[in-house]
């Protein structure tokens, strides 16, 4: 072969070994991203009323959506601290305690108005149960924080006069398979009862018919407080308050 030929095919290789080179390094950075993954820690937790929600007033002979309801909502706050962006795209409750309490004095009237929450606790189940949802569409990036809050309470259809209690779990399932645990919380949802409502950061409770009947009420929310770890909403706190002189 001459020195010509040889120069030649030399020259012809150059293109054949960056298009090799360039491949394997597309091929590493492909991989490299596809290994890339979130990493979300929660930085702060807090439950308490809004009054942005929908829901439902119904009475004896109709129906109608409203809007401007309170009810209870977690307000999550995460860091992702992964090298990758996390991907919330389902959110599991667990109930450990779900219980409405007891209207001690006479409630009259047929007129009824219910919140929808994102998250509905069926009455007539027993607990420890799961509710999940996959309407969810949560992305935090790598290095950033966020926010956002999940409104939990009774299913509207099964929702009475008197405040709900509940005790949940909340699981963060993140796409890449991996899941975060937050709670346990304690919630209440205000009701209907006009003998026991919230007040601004109180509770105002009417002087019941039988002073046993709100000794339960105040029971019942009392072993809420006693659980270990438990987190509870400002409301539900202010309710242990306003039922202490029944304890």
């Amino acid at each position: 072969m001459s020195t010509a030929a040889l120069i030649i095919s030399i020259i012809a290789l150059v293109p054949s070994i960056d298009s090799a080179i360039s491949g394997d390094s597309q091929a590493k950075t492909a991989k490299t991203e596809a290994e890339r993954k979130g990493l979300l820690e929660v930085t702060s937790v807090s439950a308490h009323f809004t009054d942005t929600l929908k829901g439902t007033e119904r009475s004896s002979d109709s129906t109608k959506k409203v809007t401007g309801l309170s009810g209870p909502v977690v307000d999550i706050a995460v860091r992702n601290r992964g090298s990758g962006a996390a991907f919330i795209k389902k959110v599991s409750v667990n109930v450990t305690s779900s219980e409405s309490l007891t209207s001690c004095k006479g409630v009259g009237g047929d007129l009824q108005t219910t919140a929808n929450y994102a998250i509905e606790i069926p009455l007539s189940r027993k607990p420890p149960f799961t509710k999940t949802t996959e309407d969810i569409h949560f992305d935090v990036k790598s290095g950033e924080n966020d926010r956002f809050t999940l409104a939990i309470g009774p299913d509207s259809q099964e929702a009475g006069h008197a405040p709900w209690i509940g005790v949940v779990t909340i699981r963060l399932h993140d796409e890449d398979g991996s899941d975060l645990d937050i709670g346990p919380i304690a919630l209440v949802d205000a009701g209907e009862d006009p003998h026991i409502r919230p007040t601004g950061l109180s509770w105002k409770i009417d002087k019941p018919d039988s002073p046993s009947c709100m000794r339960s009420n105040a029971r019942a929310v009392g072993e809420v407080m006693q659980i270990p770890g438990i987190s509870p909403s400002n409301e539900f706190s202010a309710l242990h308050r306003a039922l202490r002189p029944y304890r």
